[in-house]
């Protein structure tokens, strides 16, 4: 008796320590499906903002393009309700103080459609609860945040909460939102039914919002949408913020329950509470038969039943152990074998189980975090490519004195779409391009590409600067569905006569001095963008070179660098930095305008590449 006691104690340790494992890997497991759907949640709400922030690039022209956006979305991510882009007053027309876009899934059609109600003068979003509790948590640019769950009496009839991102422009200034709708009653139902033992309750609950959202105990219905204080065993609960699953103990009504909890990545709090008798009922159970055989047999057989006892649960319980000990060593590829039908058996299969979703999880981790390493040297080599298409040889034309040019550009961190290029048309005359294409990234840099290529095709058939701009606006027009554009300057010099004659589309305007005099800002026609406006006319000017007269061209990365606190640049201060410096020469002049902008920045991120040319009118020999 002394020994199979000493025996049933350590197997039950054993198993005891086990079973608590295996309901920790539950939690665990099912926790991070909810995960993955929070995730998709969020990203869906950041990616609908950058669309909100495309929109607003293009204002009333592109209604249309908002409207089919928001259909197009939810039409191809079935896990959200619907959802919209909703812009601040005024932000994208000058006297509409509510512009949104609204879509949801219509079951009386099967399909998503585009809801206008919203946009009507009778609902005001702006004062709307889900809307300032958004905006309230937002935390800047690719943030986002979670309203409190809420029943949605009106269409779908069901438990929803809302998530939504912040839409900026390039001064940092919120200007509107985006949010998804979520159905969690989908995710609550399939939460609740995880049922552990017999009376074991689930509680799933918003320790931000103080928000029970549902709790399965016996009369826990009548706890849903009530504060968690109304718990009297919450305060027991242990979780912790790296999301891991933490095991608490607590007493109620005479039970006493074992709880495994989880933070999720919206900070919703998920835990199952478990009596601990009934989780460890088996192991007492299978101990009372035994010590009842052990009454009742002889001595003889006690040595036969000790050796039996061995060989059919503290072996297989050993190995399952060691196999377990092996799998948490990182182990992913062990198969416990356990051949037995009883509960070490379906604990050796659960484990099996758990061990094959695990690694699949990693390997899908593994794979992501491989794709993001891939897209990151991609984007170094187009950037390499980019810049390695721009003239980068100074002087370029080391025989021809009667000018002088200089230019240079610093890219920010990813690929970006300014450009500068300067080439002889003939041996008379001199092209000057600058120019900056709308956005960030790869479809920029490839923008950029086609555009600098149209523009230097043109200027060398002899055309002129708006004829070159009529014609490349015309071409990049053609079929351009993402809505990308370019502004761009454009000079052709004369030089035997000085004459330079230029176009503008959109572009900053250059700053001109003459031999003795200061800088000062170009006056120009400002066309359009190249890109936006099919059919567009260019304006034409020109004006004559004197000797050591200069033209400085520079992209607006330039004036609306940044500070830690936003503050800009500011074209007054490229203007009096580029007086202070006008008598160095042109790389000296270029380099101090780079090194004042780095010292206004004070130690800010770059946000855009600055990109600059100067072109200086030599006397002819």
């Amino acid at each position: 008796m002394v020994a199979f006691a000493v025996y049933s104690d350590a197997t039950t340790k054993n198993y005891r320590q086990l079973r608590t494992d295996e309901i920790s890997k539950t939690v665990a497991f099912e926790s991070e499906s909810v995960e993955k759907i929070i995730a998709e949640m969020e990203r869906n709400a950041i990616d609908l903002a950058l669309a909100g922030l495309h929109f607003y690039m293009f204002g009333e022209q592109s209604d249309d393009f908002g409207k089919s956006v928001v259909v197009e979305n939810f039409s191809v991510f079935p896990a959200a309700v619907g959802g919209g882009i909703w812009f601040e007053p005024y932000s994208i027309i000058s006297d509409v103080s509510r512009l949104c876009f609204y879509a949801f899934f219509d079951e009386e059609i099967g399909a998503v459609r585009y809801d206008p109600e919203f946009r009507s003068e009778e609902y005001d979003y702006h004062t709307q609860i889900w809307y300032t509790q958004i905006l309230s948590q937002l935390d800047g640019k690719y943030s986002t945040a979670w309203t409190e769950p809420y029943f949605d009496d009106v269409g779908t009839n069901s438990l929803m909460t809302t998530v939504g991102s912040g839409i900026y422009d390039t001064y940092g200034r919120f200007i509107g939102m985006s949010t998804v709708d979520w159905r969690i009653q989908d995710m609550i139902d399939r939460l609740s039914d995880i049922k552990i033992t017999e009376n074991s309750f689930v509680l799933v609950a918003s320790p931000r919002d103080d928000y029970i959202i549902s709790n399965t105990q016996a009369q826990g219905l009548a706890y849903v949408g009530e504060s968690l204080g109304t718990l009297p065993w919450y305060g027991e609960l242990h979780f912790a913020k790296d999301y891991s699953v933490m095991i608490g103990s607590f007493t109620a009504e005479g039970v006493d329950y074992i709880a495994f909890s989880r933070v999720l990545g919206n900070g919703w709090l998920f835990s199952i509470q478990i009596p601990a008798q009934e989780i460890f009922s088996d192991v007492e159970t299978r101990n009372n038969q035994f010590t009842f055989i052990i009454v009742i047999m002889t001595l003889i057989l006690l040595a036969v039943t000790i050796v039996l006892v061995s060989m059919l649960v503290n072996r297989p319980l050993k190995k399952l152990i060691l196999s377990v000990e092996e799998l948490g060593s990182g182990n992913l590829d062990k198969q416990i074998e356990v051949r037995s039908e009883d509960e070490i058996g379906k604990l050796a299969k659960s484990f099996n189980k758990m061990t094959v979703d695990l690694k699949k999880s990693i390997e899908q981790s593994a794979r992501e975090h491989a794709e993001k390493e891939r897209i990151g040297t991609e984007l170094d080599i187009a950037r390499q490519i980019q810049e390695s298409m721009l003239p980068c040889i100074f002087p370029p034309f080391p025989d021809r004195p009667e000018f002088e040019i200089f230019a240079t550009m610093m890219p920010a961190k990813e690929v970006g779409g300014d450009f500068y290029d300067f080439y002889l048309v003939d041996d008379d005359r001199l092209a000057v391009v600058i120019a900056d294409v709308s956005g960030k990234g790869v479809p920029a840099a490839l923008f950029m590409v086609i555009t600098k290529i149209l523009i230097k095709s043109n200027a060398q058939q002899g055309k002129s600067p708006e004829e070159v701009f009529r014609t490349v606006n015309n071409l990049l027009c053609e079929n351009n569905e993402t809505g990308m554009f370019v502004t761009a300057f454009m000079g052709l010099l004369d030089i035997p006569s000085g004459k330079f004659t230029y176009a503008n589309a959109g572009h900053n305007p250059p700053l001109f001095r003459r031999a003795a005099g200061k800088y000062e800002y170009l006056k120009t026609r400002t066309g359009f963008v190249l890109g936006g406006l099919e059919g567009f006319n260019y304006t034409q000017e020109e004006l004559i070179f004197k000797p050591d007269d200069g033209v400085y061209l520079y992209t607006d990365g330039v004036t609306e660098a940044m500070d830690c606190e936003g503050n800009l640049f500011s074209s007054k201060k490229l203007e009096d930095t580029i007086n202070y410096h006008k008598d160095t020469d042109q790389m000296g002049m270029l380099r101090s305008i780079k090194q004042e902008i780095d010292k206004h920045a004070d130690g800010a991120d770059q946000a855009d590449d600055i990109t600059m040319l100067t072109l200086t009118y030599k006397r002819k020999t």
